[in-house]
């Protein structure tokens, strides 16, 4: 199973807006709802996961207010605000608000509100090193931009999905690159393609 790249955990629900295949990469444009999350500075990724992985009570009694285990789910998100890396774990669906979130006993893992959101994924196999993810960001980039869809890599709020634990056969993983989109932009970019 899990080394053959079959997870068996639940990924966050969405709906596919449309399908790209004409650039340097091919891309969906897809639409999240509300989402639960919690995070943590990752500055090692396994002290990072290790921090999350306590939290659901993977390899220990869970670390979290009502000592209540929490279901693994995928992907493990990897992104970076004002500087900092993070990683994260969304919750599952049954979480559909802070409130009904155990709170954290560890003070470096926070539990976050996601908003309803628009992006574009391009998905990928094999390991991903930060030379891989890059050049994944800049395809993905190029192909929006040869869709009508400029969006600056400066500007642009991007994370690294991961769907696999590191063991897996590295050409079974998947992995996506996602770039948030607005709801302007993913509704343009449905309209130059019929929707998938």
């Amino acid at each position: 199973g899990i080394v053959f790249g079959k997870t068996g955990v639940a990924e966050p629900v969405y709906n596919v807006l449309s399908t790209h295949v004409n650039g340097a990469v091919s891309y969906q444009v897809r639409s999240y709802g509300p989402r639960i999350s919690i995070t943590t500075p990752c500055n090692l990724d396994n002290a990072s996961f290790m921090s999350l992985a306590g939290y659901i009570g993977v390899t220990k009694s869970p670390q979290n207010s009502e000592s209540k285990p929490i279901a693994m789910t995928a992907p493990v998100v990897k992104s970076s605000t004002n500087g900092t890396d993070y990683m994260s774990f969304i919750l599952p669906s049954e979480y559909d608000d802070v409130s009904k979130a155990p709170k954290p006993t560890s003070k470096d893992v926070k539990v976050v509100s996601i908003p309803p959101q628009y992006g574009a994924v391009t998905t990928f196999s094999g390991r991903t090193t930060e030379t891989t993810t890059k050049s994944k960001l800049n395809s993905l980039l190029s192909s929006l931009s040869k869709s009508g869809c400029a969006v600056e890599i400066s500007s642009c709020k991007w994370e690294l999905w991961q769907y696999n634990p590191p063991f897996t056969i590295p050409w079974l993983r998947r992995n996506e690159v996602w770039v948030e989109l607005t709801k302007e932009q993913a509704e343009g970019l449905r309209d130059t393609v019929a929707v998938a």
